[in-house]
């Protein structure tokens, strides 16, 4: 499985958005909302990361039997 850097931007988009959103509930601060969104960012991200990792590990598990 090769990177993909557009599905990669996705996700880290999507992980923003949603932790933005969540900050937003509680506080509309942007002291709040900026560095939520960079964390939403960098977990999305990680997760892709992971996730994808994962996939590569059972494809090659599959392919060896």
């Amino acid at each position: 499985m090769t990177g993909s850097s557009e599905f990669s931007t996705w996700m880290a988009l999507a992980g923003a958005a949603i932790v933005a959103g969540l900050c937003a509930i509680y506080s509309s601060s942007p002291w709040v909302l900026i560095p939520g969104a960079l964390l939403g960012a960098y977990g999305g991200y990680k997760a892709e990361q992971v996730g994808r990792y994962y996939v590569e590990r059972a494809l090659a598990r599959n392919r060896s039997r």
